[in-house]
Parts: structure tokens; sequence; C-alpha cells
């Protein structure tokens, strides 16, 4: 038997695992050709003579548009990125971004969500999904989650659609693709926008097709620790002409481009932002794409690789991804029942053997004390107080059992499945879990001397 590292043992590994950032000659080629040219952002935020064809453009053409020096759809790093982005996801539009929930704001702002609206969403994300619905004053509802795959569960977004649901937003979680097949015919009965969030999904597949590409539109992260990264930034992908027309006229200060011949519902959402990507931020995209094949089979390999390295212990399973799925976290579900150990002693026990492991969101989004309280805007409750909304949605966390309990006894999540870390270190890791859960007894004396110990729990 061996001493836990937490209660005075060796650790299993002092090392740290690699960060996320993998780069190579590649970016600094193509970081060097903008710095060479001294083009940091090529956005004209004026229209121009030939902005509706500009608008109108499928992103292989924008590439190869020859047009002023500055454009309205950007530079020629960004119009790259955006052009090999399409043609990699097989979608005619890629509208680039400075951040994921920037493009959620943008995607749910063009397909017409605004005050007195509402969105459809899951209770488990990151806050952006759901601040991303306030972003143009609509009102998110939130559902639970299915124990299958952590997204959207079906039959309780067909329960949430009212007269006032405009669009679905759905997430890919942790690269599980959600039942899009079940989400899209409730969309097409009540005639609802889908927008997908795939922050966490780049390249997982759905029955064959990219996540994405599948609802209205699909909005991509690039944030440091995603599975391609460029610091920040991200990417919307529709096959729709009017949703592209209307996301690269929110992006990049639409309100400059219409005349009085334009009618309220063309003007609708036009609002100033600049959610502009540099040129910068767009050459490590280019880079970090031609990476996203390789790097996702390391993520696919290292997470089968300690899957199979914890397999049989008692108390924990590994979920399963569907074909053509690719991990962003792997998460493994804990049964207190079984160890008799609860979960957070078990993630501090492998955090002192040197392996970062989580137990998922600190909370649920509705937990927010933004949805809770229901005050977003000034001080007057707005959206929900607004004479177009005017009501009380129910954000008790009873609402949402499955996804409550994942987070507080279930979920325990492990990181650094990403490149460059490979099989040695996830060796090391199944090699931690293995000496955690063989020792649990140290876990079960140690509950009740843990403040005689004095230990800080």
């Amino acid at each position: 038997m061996k001493t836990l590292a937490l209660l005075g043992g060796t650790p299993t590994r002092t090392a740290p695992f690699a960060s996320s950032v993998v780069v190579d000659a590649r970016e600094r080629e193509l970081i060097a050709d903008v710095l060479d040219h001294g083009e940091f952002s090529r956005f004209m935020g004026s229209p121009t003579e030939d902005i509706e064809q500009l608008l109108a453009m499928a992103s292989e053409a924008a590439y190869a548009y020859k047009t002023q020096y500055f454009t309205f759809l950007g530079g020629r790093m960004v119009r790259r990125f955006e052009r090999d982005f399409a043609r990699k996801m097989g979608v005619p539009f890629a509208i680039s971004v400075n951040s994921a929930t920037s493009g959620l704001t943008t995607a749910l702002a063009a397909a017409g969500c605004g005050p007195g609206h509402e969105v459809i969403t899951t209770c488990l994300s990151f806050n952006a999904t759901a601040l991303a619905v306030l972003g143009f004053n609509s009102v998110p509802i939130f559902v639970d989650v299915s124990e299958n795959n952590f997204c959207l569960d079906p039959s309780l977004v067909e329960a949430a659609v009212t007269k006032r649901t405009r669009a679905i937003l759905v997430v890919h979680l942790l690269g599980f693709p959600a039942d899009m097949d079940a989400i899209l015919d409730i969309a097409r009965r009540h005639d609802l926008k889908v927008i997908e969030d795939c922050a966490q999904a780049p390249g997982t597949l759905y029955k064959g097709r990219p996540v994405g590409t599948i609802g209205d539109a699909g909005v991509f992260s690039f944030q440091e620790t995603k599975n391609m990264m460029t610091g920040e930034g991200g990417m919307i992908l529709t096959t729709d002409p009017a949703m592209a027309r209307r996301c690269r006229l929110i992006r990049n200060h639409g309100e400059s481009v219409p005349d009085n011949s334009w009618s309220t519902e063309e003007l609708d959402n036009l609002v100033g932002q600049n959610f502009r990507m540099t040129e910068l931020t767009a050459a490590l995209g280019v880079a970090q794409l031609e990476k996203l094949d390789g790097n996702n089979a390391r993520r696919r390999e290292n997470a089968r690789r300690l899957q199979d390295g914890v397999a049989g212990l008692p108390g924990l399973t590994a979920i399963p991804f569907p074909e053509g799925a690719v991990p962003h976290i792997l998460p493994f579900l804990y049964d207190a029942a079984v160890t008799q150990v609860e979960r957070d002693d078990v993630l501090r026990a492998l955090r002192a053997e040197g392996i970062p492991v989580g137990s998922g969101y600190v909370r649920l989004m509705p937990e927010n004390p933004l949805f809770q309280k229901k005050t977003a805007y000034g001080q007057g409750g707005c959206p929900w107080s607004c004479h177009l909304y005017g009501l009380e949605p129910d954000y008790g966390v009873e609402n949402f059992p499955v996804a409550k309990r994942l987070i507080g006894e279930r979920f325990l999540w492990f990181y650094h499945i990403h490149a460059p870390n490979g099989p040695a270190d996830m060796d090391q890791a199944a090699a931690a879990f293995r000496k955690v859960f063989g020792n649990l007894d140290q876990l079960r004396a140690g509950s009740f001397e843990k403040k005689k110990l004095g230990y800080k729990w």
C-alpha cells in the first residue's frame, strides 16, 4: 500500500502537463508575413460601391476578390482564414470574429433574436453561452441535459417552446455532439432558428457531418485552451446567404451601411458592433487549422489511452465518445455510493498526485446571480422587465436535476488530453488514478481526521 500524496506520500507526478499552445515555424512564418506587410487590420467600417457584392460573396470568392486596400470584409489574412475554414467544414460562408462569445451574439442577432424573444439553451455550459442571448436583449430559457451526451435533452426542449421562442442554442459539450436530428425536427415544426455552439467541438462529426454545419449557423472558439487556438477569436459558419450577410453587417458597424431606403426589418439588430478579427490573429488561425486534424487525432489517442488505463476502477466510469466525435476534455462519471468517498476528496487526492482534474463547471448557468436576480442592463431588471417581455422564467436549480448532479457529485474531468501530451503522460495519469482508487481506505479513514490533521480541504 502506497501512502497517498494528500496524506504525506510521494506524488505520482511532479512535472506539469504541457500547455495546449502548440506552435512551430508555420505560425512564425505567417505572423512574420503580417508584420512585414504592416497590416494589422484592414477592415473598413464604411460602405463602398461594391458593398452589396461583398456581403453576398462566398468566402472562397471573397478571398480572391481584388478590391481596395481596406475592405468591409477585412484584410487578406482574415479572408484567407475564412476561406480555409469554410473549405475545411464544407460550407460557403465563414465569418471570423474576435471571440466565440461575439460570434454567438452575432449569430443570434442575425437570426432575429431581440427584445421580447426567448432562446432555449442548455443549463450546462460556460457563462458565455447564456450571456450571448442577452446581447441583443433576448431572454434565455434553460433546460436540462441528457445523461447520454451532456447536451440538450430534446424532450425538454419541446416542452420549453412558447410563442416567444425564436431560436434554440445548442452546445456540443466536451466534444459530444447533441442530438441534432431531434432538435432540428422541433425547430422545423415551430419555425425556429438553430444556432450551434461548437466552442469545444471543432472536428466533431454528427452522422458524418461536421457540427456547426447542421443548424442555421455554427460558432467556434479559438481561445487558448480550445482544440485549435489563436489566443482569442472565433468563427461563424453558415450555408445561408442571408444569415451570412447579416452576420457580416453586425460584425462590422453594420449601421453605417444602410440608406433611407432600408426597411425597419432590414435595420433590425444592426446596432454598431466591432467584433472584427485582426490580421495577426487570423495568421495564427491559418496555421492552427492546418494542425487541427493531427491535434484532434492526438486527443482521441490520449483519451483512449487514459480510458483503457483506468478501466475497472471501482466507482469510475469512462464515457465513450461516439464515432466521429473529438474529445475536448475527458469526462468520467464518479459514484460515491460505490467508493464511500466523496467525489471532491478523490479530486483533491488526484491533484495532490500531480494530476489536474476538476468537477466541471463551478455552477450551472442559471445559478449565476445575474439570472437568479434577473437583472442585466441597468437597475430596472432588463431584459426580463422589458415591456415587450415582462415575464419571470423559473431559473430554480430543481429544474435541472441531471446537470446539477453531474457537476455536484458525478463529473470528474481530466483536462490535458491535448498535444503535445502523449502516451507516457496518459500512463502516468492512469497510474495516479490507480493509486488513489486502490487506496480509497486512506481517504475513508482520513474523512474524520481532516480537522485534527490540520488539512485545508
